[in-house]
């Protein structure tokens, strides 16, 4: 018996031998199944009860997946019908969500590094842009097509205790709060369609009252 690594993930559980059961089945039998490591094994069942749980604290708030998270078509597939829409991080994801199925009207795409060819097939495909700058909302409203867009604002706070801030002082993510009238009169003004605000001032902030 291989010697454990550590404690058993929340959420699963062990065997009589301390084995690591995923959905049921031993990690040892999954690795003689797939021939060798390292393998990725998603227990779905697990998934869809994060899933049910957020929603069951969260009421009417919608769930978005984050693709940057883990853009495998399998797991997106399935968890399509479970959430509410798909965030984008850049043109390859949005060719992958295209590829399995995902209806292009519940995905945003944000990011600061987006080329004409991502805007494009983004604006094309009916996708919802979370616009990063001035310079972005330009080169959108430039395309033939009718684009939706968002402003993702840099707010002028910052979340305490969040593994990144992005908010509350220069940044490379969002329109300075101060800029951000200015540029939403800009697209209310022109032929593109409104879709409002993208507010993320940190990621990986854990405490609930923080993020109230």
């Amino acid at each position: 018996m291989s010697k454990p690594m550590g404690a058993i993930p929340a959420g699963f559980k062990a065997d009589a031998d301390d084995m690591l059961l995923i959905g049921d089945r031993r990690a040892d039998a999954l690795v003689a199944e797939a021939g060798d490591t390292p393998l990725f094994v998603y227990d779905l069942a697990l998934i869809d009860a994060k899933i049910a749980r957020f929603k069951a604290a969260f009421g009417d708030v919608d769930l978005h997946f984050a693709m940057k998270a883990n853009p495998y078509p399998p797991l997106l597939k399935h968890v399509r019908s479970r959430v509410d829409g798909l965030d984008l991080a850049s043109g390859g994801e949005l060719r992958i969500a295209l590829e399995a199925g995902i209806d292009s009207a519940r995905m945003s795409f944000a990011g600061p590094g987006k080329r004409d060819a991502d805007l494009k097939a983004a604006i094309e495909a009916g996708v919802t842009l979370n616009c990063e700058s001035e310079g972005e909302v330009e080169r959108a409203l430039a395309t033939a097509r009718r684009p939706r867009l968002a402003v993702r604002v840099n707010p002028d706070f910052e979340i305490k205790g969040s593994g990144m801030r992005m908010g509350g002082g220069a940044k490379p993510f969002g329109v300075d709060a101060a800029r951000v009238p200015d540029l939403v009169r800009r697209i209310l003004a022109s032929h593109a369609e409104w879709r409002g605000f993208h507010i993320f001032a940190g990621s990986q902030a854990l405490d609930p009252a923080a993020l109230i």
